[in-house]
C-alpha cells in the first residue's frame, strides 16, 4: 500500500509540476503577446496630446536606416519589429524618400501606408501673427491666406482640446484661447489642419512662457491666467517696449487700490472694432470685458501678448502712476493723480 501511495504522490507533484509549467507557458505567450501588440500602437497616449512629426527619408534609404530614423523621430517603438513587419508584407523596396507629415498618433501601419504611397509634403506657406491680434484677426488673416477656413480655426478653438499644463487652469469662456496663441511667424504645410496650427502656436507660447519665467512666476495675488489677462491689456495700450513696465505698473497700482482698470483697449475688444475715439456711450456698454463697468481683471485676455508684454505684467515698474493719455506722437504721458492727468489730456489736443 506504501509503494502504491508513492506512486500516486508521485504522479500527483508530476501534474502539478505540469500544470505550473503549462500556465507558466501561456503566460510568457500572453506577455509575449502584449509586448509585441505594444509595439504595433501608437507613441501618443490619445489624439489630444498628438503631435506634428516632420519626418526625411533620405533617398537610398535601407529598411534599418526607415527603423532608425521613425524611432529617433518618437514615432516607432521599435525598430526590429518595423523592419519584421516590412519583411513579413514585402514592403522593403516600396519606401519612397521624401519630406513626411506625420503625427504620433499614426500606428506602425498607417505610417508604412504614408512611405508606400509617397504621400511627401514639400509645399509651405509662411505667415505672420502680429503681436497684440485677436483670435478673430487670426482666423480671418489665415483664410485670406488659404492656409485654413475660418470657420475650422475658430471651432477648433473653442471646442478643441489640448493637453498643455498652462491651460489646466483656464475656464471655460469665449474665444478661450484668446492670449494663448503666441504671436509670431510660423512655416506651416499646405492643407495642414487647424488643429495642427493651433498646436504649433501653443508650444511656441509654451517656449516663451518658460523663457520669460512665467512658466515658474507664483503669486498670491494673481494666477497664470491673470498674468495673460493683464499682459493683453498691456499688448493693446502701450506705444513701445519701454512703456510697457510703466503702463503695467498703472495697472497694478490701480488693481491694488481697488480702482477700475478703464482701459479703452477692453471696450475696443467688446466692440470688436478698434475706434480711434470711444464714446461715451461706448464706454457704457455692459461686458464682463468693459473694464470700465467691471472691477479687477477682465473675465479674459483681450489679444496675443509678446514675450515684453508677458513680462512687464509679471514685473511693472515701481513708479507710483495712476493714469496715462496717448499724446499726438503715440506714445503716452504718465500722471499720479486726476489733477496731472486732466493737464496731460488738456495737453494732448493742442
Amino acid at each position: 500500500m506504501k509503494g502504491i501511495a508513492a506512486v500516486t504522490g508521485a504522479k500527483k507533484l508530476k501534474l502539478k509540476s505540469m500544470l505550473i509549467f503549462i500556465a507558466a507557458f501561456i503566460m510568457a505567450i500572453l506577455l509575449a503577446f502584449l509586448y509585441i501588440s505594444q509595439m504595433f500602437k501608437p507613441m501618443a497616449v490619445s489624439a489630444e496630446t498628438s503631435e506634428i512629426v516632420r519626418v526625411e527619408i533620405p533617398k537610398g534609404s535601407s529598411v534599418s536606416q526607415i527603423g532608425k530614423i521613425l524611432a529617433d523621430k518618437g514615432l516607432i517603438r521599435n525598430q526590429m519589429v518595423f523592419k519584421a513587419v516590412t519583411k513579413l508584407k514585402g514592403y522593403e523596396s516600396r519606401y519612397m524618400a521624401g519630406t513626411y507629415i506625420m503625427n504620433d498618433n499614426m500606428d506602425i501601419y498607417e505610417i508604412m501606408e504614408e512611405m508606400i504611397n509617397g504621400r511627401v509634403y514639400t509645399e509651405t506657406v509662411r505667415f505672420t501673427i502680429p503681436e497684440g491680434f485677436e483670435v478673430r484677426q487670426t482666423a480671418d488673416l489665415l483664410e485670406q491666406m488659404g492656409v485654413v477656413s475660418r470657420e475650422d480655426f475658430l471651432r477648433e478653438v473653442n471646442e478643441g482640446t489640448f493637453n498643455f499644463g498652462f491651460l489646466q487652469n483656464v475656464p471655460s469662456r469665449d474665444n478661450r484661447l484668446e492670449g494663448y496663441l503666441f504671436p509670431d511667424t510660423y512655416e506651416v504645410y499646405v492643407g495642414e489642419s487647424a488643429r495642427s496650427i493651433i498646436q504649433r502656436m501653443l508650444k511656441r507660447f509654451e517656449e516663451v512662457a518658460e523663457e520669460t519665467g512665467l512658466l515658474e512666476w507664483k503669486s498670491d495675488k494673481f494666477t497664470l491666467d491673470d498674468i495673460v489677462i493683464l499682459a493683453s491689456i498691456i499688448e493693446r495700450e502701450a506705444a513701445n517696449n519701454s512703456e510697457r513696465p510703466l503702463v503695467s505698473a498703472v495697472f497694478h497700482n490701480r488693481l491694488r487700490m481697488g480702482k477700475k482698470l478703464e482701459s479703452c483697449a477692453t471696450v475696443q475688444y467688446v466692440l470688436k472694432e478698434r475706434k480711434a475715439r470711444l464714446t461715451y456711450d461706448d464706454l457704457e456698454i455692459e461686458s464682463p470685458y468693459n473694464t470700465y463697468k467691471v472691477q479687477g481683471l477682465p473675465v479674459g485676455p483681450i489679444a496675443s501678448p509678446g514675450a515684453e508684454s508677458l513680462r512687464a505684467a509679471m514685473n511693472p515698474a515701481e513708479v507710483d502712476f495712476l493714469y496715462f493719455v496717448l499724446q499726438k506722437d503715440g506714445t503716452h504721458s504718465f500722471s499720479r493723480n486726476y489733477e496731472e492727468f486732466l493737464e496731460d489730456k488738456r495737453e494732448s489736443k493742442r
